[in-house]
């Protein structure tokens, strides 16, 4: 999974949103229809499980039925 995010965006509340890496740690996702905001862990790219959220391809989706991906954001 590739973490996609503008530049320009800047900040979230603090959180700098995350830019083209490969990388493994843990990272904030925004679901925008429902305003969920939690900590996920990330591995080689790749979601580890968790019961609210699941991955598709490169994507990241709430299970609130969101159409929409998740915005995801560096964990500092």
């Amino acid at each position: 999974m590739v973490l996609l995010a503008d530049k320009k965006e800047g900040k979230l509340s603090g959180i700098a949103k995350a830019e083209h890496s490969i990388w493994s740690g843990e990272a904030m996702v925004f679901c925008p229809r429902c305003k969920a905001l939690q900590t996920v862990s990330l591995a080689g790219n790749t979601l580890m499980p968790t019961r609210k959220f699941t991955q598709k391809r490169s994507q990241i989706y709430h299970d609130c039925g969101s159409s929409q991906p998740c915005h995801l954001y560096h964990s500092w």
